[in-house]
């Protein structure tokens, strides 16, 4: 008989059990979720002890996806609090370090592409506004190193990082396609076929940034000479 957890510790170590158990079967076949049964029986928990935890299978993944930001962003707050040379060499070293990860985490854009369709219509308005606000918090802080980095003035960071994350899971979603789409006769000389979504993403992101960039350390940004 599963025993209850009492101590936050122990919660807490559970609660990290249920999200492993639920990373290891969405690898297993990443294109949808896993139930909460398939869940608690790959986490050795009852059924109803994950629903002590985790009111449904989107809240799993929401909280899945949200650990999995926070950790990346984290990785970006360390990159920026101990990155050295000029802020040029700063910034391509961060997008080096970005696109990195992303392409040796493919399991976390594949989930971050099912937010906004699949977990969030499904996530309770608390739910759903705790998770937008775990992410927020974890870009203020990456967006705060940032600033100090590269010479941005309070709250560049925050918008930057907002527009490369919106760029990165745009150009994803036109990128992730399934092998038998691929192999169609006729595709290959597509526009969606020659999408390479880390030589891509890397190009995209250099172009932003260094326009960007450029505009947020400008005193005469456009939006204030429209004020």
């Amino acid at each position: 008989m599963v025993q209850y957890a009492t101590a936050a510790e122990d919660k807490e170590a559970r609660r990290d059990v249920i999200l492993e158990a639920a990373l290891a079967l969405f690898l297993e076949d990443t294109r949808r979720l896993p139930t909460v049964a398939a869940v608690a029986a790959r986490s050795g928990l009852a059924k109803g002890t994950v629903y002590l935890y985790f009111d449904s299978k989107e809240q799993i993944f929401a909280s899945l996806l949200v650990r999995d930001w926070r950790d990346f962003i984290g990785l970006i707050s360390g990159y920026f609090a101990s990155a050295t040379g000029t802020p040029e060499q700063r910034l391509a070293g961060f997008i080096e370090v970005y696109v990195a990860h992303i392409l040796d985490h493919p399991a976390l854009m594949r989930l971050d592409s099912m937010g906004y369709a699949m977990l969030e219509p499904a996530l309770s308005d608390a739910a759903l506004a705790d998770f937008k606000l775990r992410f927020s918090g974890a870009l203020e802080e990456a967006g705060r190193a940032m600033e100090a980095a590269l010479d941005l003035r309070s709250g560049e960071g925050l918008t930057l990082l907002f527009r490369t994350y919106a760029m990165t899971r745009g150009l994803w979603q036109l990128s992730d396609l399934p092998e038998a789409v691929r192999a169609f006769p006729g595709f290959a000389g597509q526009p969606f076929a020659r999408v390479d979504f880390g030589r891509d993403l890397s190009c995209a992101l250099a172009d932003y940034w260094r326009g960007a960039w450029q505009a947020a350390r400008s005193p005469a940004r456009p939006e204030a000479q429209n004020s």
